[in-house]
Order: C-alpha cells, then structure tokens, then sequence
C-alpha cells in the first residue's frame, strides 16, 4: 500500500469512526426527543386534530403513504440542533409508519459522516441540490427546520398549480410570521408574492409550546401548513406573480463540511478572545458542537482560558469507580489536578462527579478560573450537559 493509499484509508476510517460515535449520539438525542412535550403534541396533533385528520385523509386519497422530504436540516456533525431536529422526523416515521413512506434528505451543510448515518438510518440522501425547486407527483411532506424565506418560495413556485400545491404540506416556520418578518424588513419580490398569494388558500396550525420546553428556540414558530386551492382555478392567471427573482444560495451555505468546521473554529476562538464571560459563551454555543479529532493534537485554549479536562468511570467488580480531573492553562501547564475513587456504576455520575468537585475548586480559587472549558470523552455525560444549559437557558 502506497502512501496516498494509506491516508485515504486512515480518513475513510477516521469517517466511519465518527458515524458511529454520532450515531450514538442521535439515540440518546432520540430517548429526549421522545419524552419530550413537543414530540407529545405533535403526536396529539396528527392522532386527535379533526382539521389535520380531514386534511391527511385529503392527502393520501388512493394512495398507501406519503413522501416525506428534508431540507434546510444542517449538520447533524455541528449541531445538536440538526439531531433534535432529525430525532423529530425519525419518532414520526416509526410511530406513524401507516402514514409516512420513503424519507430523502438534502442539505448542502452536509458531511461525509452526515451521509453515512443518513443512510445507516434508512432516510435517502439525494445525490443533486434541487433548492428546494422539487415539483411533486404524488402526496408529499416537506419538512424545512428554519429555512431561508426564498427556498420556501422556491418550493411553492415549483408547485404553482392547484394540482402540485393540493398535493403537498409543510411542517416549517410559519407563514404568517414569517411574512410579518419580510414585511417588516421590506422585503419585495417572487417569494413574498407567491406567500400572500397563498395565504388565503393555507391551512396554518401551529405546534403549541410552552416556554419552560427544552430546546423552545427551536420550534417557537413552527406551523403545519395545508393548501386547498379549486381544482379549476388557474393559479398563473388568478394569482400571478409578477415579480421573478433568481435566488441564490448564500456562499457560506455552500461551503465543504471541512470548510464550515474550520469556520466554526475561527468563530468559536474569535468569541474566546474577546471580553465575552463563560455564561454568554455558552449562550451563543451551547447548542453547537465543537470540532473534534480532526487534528492530531489538541487546540490549546486561548489567553485567559482555563481547560478543565474530566473523565469518570464506574464500578465493576471488585474494581471500585474512579473520577478525575486536570486543569491546564494556554500553555499547556498544568494547574492542578485531582483523583479520587466512587462507589457508583454508571460511568455518566462518575463524571458528573469529576465535574462537580473540579468546580468547587474553581470556587475557592484552585485555580482562579474566571473563564472554564470543560472537556470530557463521555457522549452521554456530554448531551446532558448541553440539556441542562438549555434548559437554564
């Protein structure tokens, strides 16, 4: 095996080592989902809601199930958002197989590890960027996690017949904030055009949420949108749109999965350099995921920050648990560290913790952290950490 033979094996490996670590990760993201109250009114929606009753039964006429398309998701890779949002979709497909067929995704944020899972989950991964231009044949539901305004008004202009628009729904950001947004801003165009052309023929019921919901920033907005529009109605001449616009997707949404984790880290070191506390930090990025292993070494955090690497495991046996910790500086110096056995199993209270007494030390000034990073290899101890600061939150 020559050199470039062994290095496109070790980055085919370093892939499918980081499928299987996310994959992990959307089964727990799933296990919150699931137990979630959105996820439990959603399911209430579509099994009690007579006006979404009448609709689906609408939709599906002869045929057995419905076509379910993804787009706008992100990364799965960067964002605990795109798994929440992923884990919404996969509860429906299973809970609601009778109703919902064939899943296909698209996202340009896409990586090599987010197409591996995909497909390790049975969902599709369309090979070409339709921009959201896809004109449908047969029942179909889009589901569009926080798109941009023009790809909606791309898909609706794909389907601008009564034949097309009857056939589709969209479980997406509601129109009608989303229109009082664009009006707001001015907005003028093909996409504003065909939303108030629609408006009128449109179905709109949204998720309910309650603000004390885990992850609310997610759905705060979020509709089912149904079009019944009269089969003789021609919808170029009564309700034309007479503004065309080409709309072209944002450079940045272009960009390779290696570029965008490059840029996450820039973004992610310029905030650390600035004045900014650990709190409004963890605001910003508590729902993002970091970059991980891509490097051979580690990044050393910037001036003024203090990295406080954990790491618990249980009992077993006869082998008592054990917690640690180790604080290092910029430099890589270390400022301390700790150790100590635990008379627990679970390897998650064994970190938790690692990360309870490495915070007490913080606290009496051993070190003086006033900026903290904390790092651990624990997946599960992980998303708990980033349930709990969105819930603070």
């Amino acid at each position: 095996m020559n050199h470039g033979e062994n290095m496109e094996s070790n980055i085919d490996y370093h892939i499918q080592d980081e499928a299987e670590r996310l994959l992990k990760e959307i089964e727990l993201m799933t296990k919150n989902v699931e137990n979630s109250k959105l996820y439990a009114e959603l399911c209430f929606d579509l099994e009690q809601n007579e006006t979404i009753q009448q609709h689906l039964f609408r939709h599906l006429g002869s045929h057995s199930r419905i076509q379910l398309v993804i787009y706008s998701l992100g990364s799965m890779g960067y964002s605990f958002h795109s798994q929440f949002q992923l884990a919404i979709v996969l509860l429906l497909k299973r809970n609601f197989s009778n109703l919902i067929g064939n899943i296909e995704v698209y996202d340009p944020a896409m990586s090599p590890t987010d197409i591996i899972v995909f497909k390790e989950l049975g969902i599709e991964v369309l090979t070409i960027d339709e921009n959201c231009k896809r004109q449908v044949q047969k029942p179909t539901m889009f589901y569009m996690p926080y798109p941009d305004y023009n790809l909606i008004g791309n898909l609706l202009g794909a389907n601008w017949s009564s034949s097309c628009i009857n056939q589709i729904f969209l479980l997406t950001n509601s129109f009608r904030s989303t229109l009082n947004v664009i009006r707001q801003c001015d907005f003028s165009g093909e996409t504003v055009q065909r939303l108030e052309r629609i408006f009128g023929f449109t179905t709109e019921i949204d998720i309910q949420t309650s603000y004390d919901m885990m992850y609310i920033s997610l759905f705060s907005v979020f509709s089912w949108h149904f079009f019944d529009v009269d089969p003789d109605v021609d919808m170029e001449t009564s309700l034309p749109v007479t503004e065309i616009t080409e709309y072209k997707r944002d450079v940045k949404l272009g960009r390779s999965w290696l570029d965008m984790q490059r840029c996450l880290e820039e973004n992610l070191l310029e905030y650390m350099q600035s004045d900014m506390t650990s709190e409004e930090l963890a605001q910003i990025f508590g729902e993002h995921r970091g970059p991980r292993h891509l490097r051979c070494n580690s990044v050393p955090p910037p001036p003024g920050w203090i990295n406080l690497n954990i790491y618990g495991i249980g009992k077993k046996g006869d082998q008592p648990g054990r917690y640690s910790g180790a604080f290092q500086d910029e430099t890589g110096m270390c400022l301390g560290s700790y150790s100590c056995t635990i008379h627990v199993d679970d390897n998650v209270i064994a970190g938790l913790e690692a990360l309870r007494h490495g915070l007490i030390r913080c606290t009496e000034g051993k070190p003086n952290a006033q900026k903290l990073i904390v790092e651990s290899d624990n997946l599960y101890l992980s998303n708990l950490l980033i349930v709990a600061l969105s819930q603070k939150k």
